[in-house]
Parts: C-alpha cells; structure tokens; sequence
C-alpha cells in the first residue's frame, strides 16, 4: 500500500518517499510458504483482486533481476536473516482503494492455488490522515 499523498509531498521536496509505504497495516501478509511450495520462484503468477475485480496479475518471469541477484545485492549491504521480507515491486494495474472495499491475494505455481499463500484483507479506517510531516 501507498498514502499517495504522502509520496507526492516526499516527491515535491525531494525526498525518498519510501516513507508512503511505512505507515501501520500497509502490508498485509499471509503466511510464510516453503521453497517447496515455490520450487521456481521465476515461474509463479502472483494475483490480486478488490471485491472480486481482478486488478493485479502477473508472472514472477517478468521481474528484472532474478531472486538471487537481489538477495545477494542486499546482503552485501545489511543482514537478512531467516523471516525476513524483501519486497521488489508489484505487477501492472495498481490503483486506489476505498473503505469497506475486500482485496484477496495470492499466489499460483504450475496454474494451482498455493496453499497457504492466500489471504483477504477488509480496507478499515484508520483513524486519521496519512499525513507527512518533518521531523
């Protein structure tokens, strides 16, 4: 998820906006699957949908750089460790979402569901804005 308003006011000044991906219950998560599970991880289809509208499907084949690549470009600059999370991006067809709105998500190898790899999530209020603010 992204507070788009935020990434816009980091963008004016100049900032890194990572910071519009930062805020509390931005990245839901299901659970950690095996390798098993994803024996390729350059041949699985990851799929997103908001109240049963597909709006994101792609495959992992299309990534620029391949997992190990990215793994060991990161870890030359921090340790990872077992359970970390390293994010790359998300497929095509990104856009806005409403209070109340349901996203499922999930991953699928060889035309299958993974089990496991599901999850559904309820957009909730949060209870203020997103809002960007100097330290």
């Amino acid at each position: 998820m992204t507070a788009r308003n935020v990434q816009e006011e980091a963008k004016k000044m100049g900032l890194p906006w990572s910071i519009a991906k930062g805020f509390d219950t931005f990245l839901p998560m299901g659970e950690f699957l095996s390798k098993a599970q994803i024996p390729d991880p350059h041949a699985a289809e990851l799929w997103l949908s908001v109240n049963g509208e597909m709006r994101q499907r792609d495959s992992t084949s299309l990534m620029i750089f391949r997992v190990a690549r990215l793994l060991s470009q990161i870890s030359r600059v921090m340790s990872l460790e077992k359970g970390d999370v390293v994010l790359t991006g998300t497929p095509k067809g990104v856009g806005p979402v409403e209070v109340g709105d349901v996203m499922r998500a999930g991953v699928m190898v060889g035309g299958r569901e993974v089990q496991g790899a599901g999850i559904e999530v309820e957009v909730a209020e949060k209870g203020g804005l997103y809002e960007f603010q100097e330290t």
